[in-house]
């Protein structure tokens, strides 16, 4: 028999792994605020979108679940939280409850990552 719990956990891991990849493809070409990310997650662009990438089946996604991505993404180290002061950039802690005027952009590491999960490498 289907344990039911294990069925539900694997679904809600399954569907956040797509949030995290969207988050990061979302700023792996430049810097982004959830608003952005919202956007280009939720607002679908043939010329950009990679049709058989599985992770577009979890659009759309809700801000709060942006958030969380945000979150786990720059506590990993694919992502960069910063605020800017003029045209400088510093890099900042990210805390969820914090998102105006936060920019993010994957670092190295997570332009490595979204290579691979689209199949670039």
């Amino acid at each position: 028999m289907i344990n039911v719990d294990g069925w539900w956990d694997g679904l809600v891991r399954d569907r956040f792994q797509a949030i995290l990849e969207l988050v990061l493809e979302a700023i792996s070409d430049d810097y982004g605020t959830v608003g952005i990310i919202l956007q280009m997650i939720n607002e679908r662009d043939a010329g950009r979108d990679h049709e058989s990438w599985a992770a577009r089946s979890a659009a759309p996604v809700s801000r709060p679940e942006v958030i969380q991505a945000l979150q786990e993404l720059t506590r990993e180290g694919y992502a960069t939280a910063c605020v800017f002061e003029g045209a400088e950039a510093r890099v900042v802690r990210f805390r969820g409850d914090e998102t105006r005027d936060v920019w993010f952009y994957a670092t190295p590491k997570g332009n490595n990552a979204v290579k691979k999960f689209l199949g670039e490498e």
